[in-house]
């Protein structure tokens, strides 16, 4: 599945794009079963969620609303037979030219509702500024669990930014509506790269489709478009590092 010119774009260009990677029927099962997860059918605890601010959103039953569920494959198989699947982790390998294991994953939900706010939408950052793994050892891989595009939870990346392995100093910020973790209500603040330092000509927003899987460095500026489309879109980043 994975080519010469996959491994090559990564190391030159920060990321690579594999298309049909993992059936897209994978996909639909990990989606159903994580909005399934999202509107409150599991027995994980409060963990491993990042949740909408509760004083307005709740759902019907008055529970949180998640965004964000942390490490699902620690709590379920079809979550983690997707994180292990033969095609990815081969591709893993590949790229990052050894044995790897997995170094962490999560499942982020954009709910249609959001548009009315900021959409969902993420600014540009380097992974390894949360991280903190050492140039070349790591590697995120980023999975539509169904068809995005501009204005739909495309990816957007910054080709070459990795070079020289450098990170760019962050600044802070609260998402547009600020979320938390589901153990405290403090809104949790991310970071990012300020705008001013950003040519957004030079970035590549690439639409993509269930069963692609969007492979970028540590160190690779990526940020995602705002979920306009009307209808509730999934994604799962899935991390692993080099042994």
């Amino acid at each position: 599945m994975i080519t010469r010119k996959h491994i090559d774009q990564y190391w030159e260009e920060g990321y690579t794009l594999i298309r049909d990677l993992v059936p897209a029927e994978n996909c639909d099962a990990v989606r159903t079963r994580a909005l399934e997860v999202a509107h409150g059918d599991n027995d994980w605890g409060d963990g491993p969620f990042q949740i909408l601010p509760q004083a307005d959103f709740k759902w019907d039953d008055g529970s949180y609303i998640p965004i964000g569920i942390q490490g699902p494959a620690r709590h379920e198989e079809i979550f983690k037979n997707f994180t292990e699947h033969k095609n990815f982790v081969e591709a893993m390998a590949a790229l990052l030219r050894g044995k790897v294991k997995l170094f962490t994953d999560q499942i982020g939900v954009k709910y249609d509702f959001l548009a009315d706010y900021s959409g969902g939408v993420s600014h540009y950052h380097q992974d390894s500024y949360y991280w903190h793994i050492a140039p070349e050892l790591g590697c995120n891989c980023w999975f539509p669990l169904q068809e995005v595009d501009v204005d739909a939870s495309a990816l957007g990346v910054m080709p070459r930014s990795h070079e020289g392995w450098n990170l760019i100093e962050h600044e802070q910020y609260y998402d547009d509506p600020p979320y938390s973790t589901s153990r405290s209500s403090e809104p949790f603040k991310r970071h990012r790269i300020p705008r001013d330092q950003i040519d957004f000509s030079k970035e590549e927003i690439l639409p993509m489709k269930a069963g692609d899987a969007l492979f970028f460095t540590n160190y690779t500026w990526h940020r995602a478009e705002p979920n306009l489309s009307g209808t509730d879109k999934l994604f799962y980043a899935i991390a692993y590092k080099r042994e």
